[in-house]
């Protein structure tokens, strides 16, 4: 009877610190908008929350980014639950984290206070935001740890982070923000960035040039990333009368598929593709950050290699960037064609391509492929596309790449 009435019991205790942290905190929450100055009319809305030291609110680079790119056209607004009204500013940005500190005059009679260690694994969190434009709510969750698999620090939370609670904090029993707001996968599947990458961008100095100081931060990150990357001891895996690279790097994770069961299918295809899936958000059109790996094998042996040629060159043509960006943000791809001539192994043609990025000239994409040559009824195609690097991160990432794809 005890254990019957210790777990129906804890749903209430769940609602009843809810309740606590709303009424203790329901004031340091804010709504955070995005006006446009010709209309005054709300371009984006997103939640924030008010820091007790120093006073400052707290959001998602993503729900002020128009703010930050546009300043001439969009202004900064806050509203709290008592209905009160005021600008902010911007005082500094954590693109790779999706973070952003925000000036107010502002103030609570109870702000957020960050925790200074992680929960333990299964505790109960309280996730507090604005959903869908319908006011400030809390949601109750478990933590579950980083994510892993993840290049970047992500807090898996169990619950229900929905649009406009961005930039919210999740916060522990005594109100302790564990974390920010940051990404729902639905289902009740939650991301969070974790406190520590809020205290570090909170001892950074305020920038004049915020494009620039975001043009370093995307530098760094890749600099990072591709030397875990470059120095990793890649692991191959054979692909048809090909080696392949497989899961290089514990952030990249790889997939396969295949129609070899069908027979009705003239031409036989074995797929592996690999990635770094997650994204830094620079704006609604444009993102960058991601890496993509993809090899493809084609076999047509009862195609004529006209034929098999045909479908071959269709397979190739379907390769392209993975990452989103419009004219405003990247130049037009430029490519140069190359014939490999390995000293083992099939010929290949290879084409490899590159856009610049307009706001922020140290960066490019990448697009490459390569297709074999030497067989007239079956070939192997090679792909990678990387977004956000440097010419000589790219060009190092190319050479091992290639070294690593080899056609017996």
């Amino acid at each position: 009877m005890l254990l019957v009435l210790c777990c129906c019991s804890a749903p209430g205790y769940s609602a009843a610190v809810a309740e606590k942290v709303f009424a203790d905190y329901a004031d340091a929450l804010l709504q955070i908008k995005v006006l446009e100055h010709a209309s005054g009319a709300k371009s984006a809305i997103g939640s924030g929350f008010l820091l007790a030291e120093p006073n400052l609110v707290v959001t998602n680079y993503h729900v002020v980014s128009e703010a930050v790119l546009f300043p001439q056209k969009y202004q900064l607004e806050f509203l709290a639950q008592n209905q009160q009204k005021g600008k902010l500013e911007i005082v500094a940005v954590d693109v790779v984290n999706d973070l952003a500190l925000l000036k107010t005059d502002y103030t609570a009679a109870k702000s957020f206070q960050l925790q200074q260690q992680a929960p333990v694994q299964g505790a109960e969190v309280y996730s507090l935001g604005n959903p869908h434009d319908l006011g400030l709510i809390v949601v109750p969750g478990t933590y579950n740890g980083l994510q892993k698999h993840s290049f970047y620090p992500r807090i898996h939370f169990t619950g229900a982070i929905n649009s406009g609670m961005s930039g919210g904090p999740a916060v522990n029993e005594a109100g302790e923000v564990i974390g920010v707001n940051v990404a729902s996968a639905g289902n009740g599947l939650g991301f969070l960035v974790p406190a520590a990458a809020l205290q570090k961008l909170l001892t950074k100095q305020a920038v004049a040039d915020l494009k620039q100081d975001i043009q370093q931060q995307l530098v760094s990150n890749q600099q990072d990333m591709f030397q875990q990357i470059l120095n990793a001891n890649w692991q191959l895996k054979s692909f048809g009368p090909a080696t392949v690279p497989d899961e290089i790097v514990p952030f990249i994770r790889c997939w396969g598929t295949s129609n070899v069961e069908k027979d009705k299918d003239d031409v036989k295809r074995v797929n592996a593709f690999c990635n770094q899936p997650e994204e830094i958000f620079l704006s609604s059109e444009f993102s960058t950050g991601r890496i993509e790996m993809q090899f493809e094998w084609l076999q047509g042996k009862d195609l004529h290699p006209l034929q098999f040629f045909r479908r071959y060159q269709q397979s190739i043509n379907q390769m392209n960037a993975d990452n989103s960006a419009g004219e405003d943000d990247v130049t037009a791809y430029s490519c140069q064609n190359q014939l490999l001539s390995p000293a083992e192994g099939q010929h290949a043609k290879a084409v490899f391509c590159l856009r610049a990025y307009r706001n922020y000239p140290q960066l490019f994409d990448v697009a490459y492929i390569s297709a074999s040559l030497d067989h007239q009824q079956q070939g192997v195609i090679s792909h990678f596309t990387l977004a956000g690097v440097d010419q000589k991160m790219a060009l190092e990432f190319s050479h091992k790449f290639i070294g690593a794809v080899v056609w017996q």
